[in-house]
């Protein structure tokens, strides 16, 4: 299966647990619809971690959230990265919430073999990686705010690299 093809059919997966997570019941009064926020972003980070993308994040009760997040990257190569975690609200500062967030994902990434003298061969794979990290949300009006995330993702397996990732984002938030 191809790289493309792989994080393809997993974001599609992380899509639908999204929304079968989005359907289950909040302790929100009935009174309170329950809101999805979308958050595209563009990052800076180490390595080959800069790039743009969005987050989609889905209220599963009160102080937890569904974070499905989709990246791209044109470092090393026209990378693609998808994680899906689980977000915490700590207690708010006035308006800003800071939160806590960890999860796991795909991420395609790069290396090289070889050498200048023989040649360099640059070969592109996939690999499954954990994700941890905060960040603050701050509203700005009802359906509009900011969003800063830091994050550390290391991928699984021998070659697959450790990154970090700073994005801010302007966060639309819509009720259902």
């Amino acid at each position: 299966m191809s790289n493309r093809l792989l994080v393809t059919v997993f974001t599609g997966l992380m899509l639908i647990v999204a929304t079968a997570a989005r359907s289950q019941s909040t302790s929100a009064p009935a009174s309170a619809p329950a809101m999805f926020e979308v958050t595209p972003h563009l990052a800076l980070g180490s390595g080959a971690s800069s790039g743009a993308g969005a987050a989609i994040t889905w209220p599963v009760g009160r102080s937890f959230s569904v974070d499905f997040e989709m990246g791209y990257r044109r470092a090393e190569m026209n990378a693609l990265n998808a994680s899906v975690g689980l977000l915490f609200d700590l207690p708010s500062i006035g308006r800003v919430t800071p939160y806590l967030v960890g999860g796991v994902g795909l991420d395609q990434y790069a290396t090289a073999t070889g050498s200048p003298a023989t040649g360099v061969l640059v070969r592109s794979a996939t690999a499954m990686s954990l994700n941890a990290g905060g960040g603050v949300r701050v509203p700005l009006t009802e359906n509009v705010g900011l969003r800063t995330d830091a994050r550390w993702s290391n991928g699984i397996g021998s070659n697959a690299p450790e990154r970090w990732r700073f994005y801010n984002g302007i966060t639309f938030r819509k009720a259902n």
